[in-house]
């Protein structure tokens, strides 16, 4: 079994902030990293880190990512092992920097970019390719382009989702919850009360 992850990083001193812009609240309550269906964390490197579980949660919408991106950097990664799906994009001032995007069932050598991709980036790359290349290219039995972009995500943030990072409590996540989750809310299919 593999990650099936949504990760947002808020690079602010004030992480209730962009919850309440996203419209999440904390909870109190500890949990394991990627257990939770959304839990946080305040990073060693200074960002906040949400975490969802499933790459397809709506934070890497770009009209939430623009909103939240005026007050603050932002970095989103969509991570989804199970076919090797990898992205990651940087947004600042309400627009999309640059984005990385690996999509393992277009070939393991698949890379997609686009916008000012970071320093460094193009090197960070190279590795990767030319692992991919030595352990036999199109034909390895590996993906090292789906690290790409995370790897460019983790320059920037200090985190990986399959890494151990120090600093980091996997064990002290917060539970977040949706502000629009309350008692009164009904589920979509009881449309007559």
């Amino acid at each position: 079994m593999g990650y099936s992850l949504s990760l947002l990083a808020v690079q602010t001193s004030n992480p209730n902030e962009a919850l309440q812009q996203l419209g999440y609240i904390r909870t109190g309550q500890s949990c394991e990293y990627a257990r939770e269906d959304l839990s946080s964390y305040v990073l060693p490197s200074n960002w906040f880190l949400i975490v969802a579980c499933g790459c397809d949660n709506r934070f890497p919408q770009p009209k939430i990512l623009g909103a939240l991106s005026i007050h603050f950097p932002v970095v989103v990664c969509s991570i989804e092992e199970h076919v090797m799906f990898s992205s990651a994009e940087y947004w600042a001032d309400g627009n999309q920097v640059w984005r990385a995007e690996h999509v393992g069932e277009n070939g393991p050598i698949h890379l997609k970019t686009s916008g000012i991709l970071p320093p460094g980036f193009e090197a960070m790359a190279a590795v990767q390719k030319a692992a991919q290349e030595a352990d036999g290219g199109e034909e390895a039995g590996v993906d090292h382009y789906f690290d790409i972009p995370l790897n460019a995500a983790h320059e920037i943030i200090g985190f990986k989702h399959d890494e151990d990072i120090p600093g980091v409590d996997y064990e002290g996540f917060e539970v977040l919850r949706s502000l629009s989750s309350s008692t009164d809310h009904k589920p979509w299919w009881r449309f007559w009360k």
